[in-house]
Formats: C-alpha cells, structure tokens, sequence
C-alpha cells in the first residue's frame, strides 16, 4: 500500500510587514503552503514580491507578524540551511575550502578540528563533489564558491534546505554547470529544497512543484506540477511539455504583472 508523503513544511495564513518613512508595507499576506518531504520546490513571480522575505520567514531569521511556521518536528526541532545569493560575501576568507564547509558542526563544540574536517570530506564525497579543500575562497571560482557554500548548508543534516537566487551572479556556463550540480546533490542528499529563482527555465528544470507568486504583498497565484522524469538533462528544456508548461506559466506572470 503506498503512503502518502509526510508534509515536512506548513506554512498557516502567514502575513509580514515592514515599516519606513513611508509607512507601513505589507510584503507578505495570508500566505499558506504545505511543502512535502524531500520535495523539490521552486518559486518564482514578480521583482520584489516578497521571495526572499518567505525564505527568512521559513529560515527564522524574521518572524511573522500574524500566522504560522510548522516543521515535520515541531518547531524545537526545526533545522534550516541557508544558501544566499551573494556567496563572495558568504564565506569567510581567512578560511579554507574545507573548514568554511565545516563551519556549522563547531556551534556545539563537540567534534574537533579533524573530525569536523573529516565530517565535510565525506559529505563530498557522499555527493560526489570535488573541492580545492585546502584553497580560501580568493582562490576559488564562482562555482567553487558556491557548491562550498551548498556543501556547508547541509553539513548539518537540515530538514530543509533554502536556496535564495544562488545562481543569481555566475555567469551563464557556470550557472547551467551548477544547476546540473544541484540536481545531483538533491538527488543524493535528499533533502526538502526550496528554490527562488527569477529565471523560469531555471525554475521548471530543478523542480518537483513551481509556485507562481502575486505581486506585492506575495500570495500564491498558481501552483504547478513538472510533468518531466528525472534525471533531466537540458534536452528536457526543448521538450514539448516543459515548453507548453513555460508558456503557461510565463502567460500567468504576465497578467500578474500587468495589474
């Protein structure tokens, strides 16, 4: 018999604002999601309609200021890793490769210098990951960078990963390299993800489910299933259904964004 997927994330009517000398602006408003375990979602809208708000909404980095934010194990139990967008500023540069990655496992202070460093070594090598470990982040390449700040994000295990437009400031080759990379790794770690991007292909090609957002403050326009098998290679973006699902979506935003 099968069973149905444990839901790992429950957001309930969630609402945040924020105050300038403006006034008062409300970026998030009665927002409700349920997100499955080891799920792969992405959201994608309008600029400035409030993804990266709902990232630190979920990450506890801000509260909200009406609602709710439940985890699979209850809220003592919730485990986050985090991936900005800007990875030069992410990492630390008096740090090599391999003790950025290992950063997380010292907040308990439990496991030593080489067992922290042992500890990232095989979650590379779980994920089939080649890093310059002994490199600081000077130099290394974007891409480098980048999966170094993946690797560290999930070195703790996290019941969910967030990943805030990652892939925003690498150029064109490294960004499809990347999104390559992090196919695999979800793949191999298992881990619920949760993807904003504000480029569509990108979006549709590394998700299970795609939520369009309204604009500001962000409510859930649409949601929609990737009717594409995995693995997917990038002939999966001249298919007949990820082109008639990117139509669809792309024709939603528009009216979204014309109101």
């Amino acid at each position: 018999m099968k069973t149905e997927p444990q839901v790992q994330l429950s957001l309930k009517s969630v609402s945040k604002a924020f105050a300038d000398y403006e006034g008062r602006h409300t970026v998030v408003e009665d927002f409700s999601l349920e997100v499955l375990n080891q799920e792969f979602l992405s959201i994608f809208g309008p600029n400035g309609c409030g993804k990266s708000t709902l990232v630190h909404l979920i990450a506890g980095i801000i509260e909200p200021d009406a609602g709710s934010i439940e985890f699979a194990s209850g809220q003592a139990g919730r485990t986050v890793g985090i991936v900005f967008q800007n990875y030069e500023k992410s990492l630390l540069p008096w740090r090599t490769c391999v003790d950025n990655i290992s950063l997380p496992l010292e907040a308990n202070g439990d496991l030593s210098k080489r067992q922290r460093r042992e500890a990232a070594v095989s979650l590379l090598a779980e994920l089939g990951l080649r890093l310059p470990l002994t490199h600081y982040p000077y130099q290394m390449s974007g891409g480098q960078k980048q999966l170094t700040c993946i690797a560290r994000a999930i070195i703790h295990r996290p019941s969910i990963l967030l990943l805030d437009e990652p892939f925003a400031s690498l150029d064109y080759q490294t960004r499809i390299d990347m999104q390559e990379k992090l196919q695999a790794i979800w793949a191999k770690a298992k881990i619920t993800t949760i993807f904003v991007s504000h480029e569509i292909d990108e979006a549709i090609f590394l998700a299970d489910r795609l939520l369009l957002l309204t604009v500001r403050p962000a409510r859930v326009a649409e949601s929609f299933d990737i009717p594409l098998s995995r693995p997917r290679g990038f002939q999966s973006l001249a298919s007949s259904p990820f082109v008639d699902l990117r139509a669809k979506i792309l024709q939603l935003f528009r009216s979204e964004i014309s109101q």
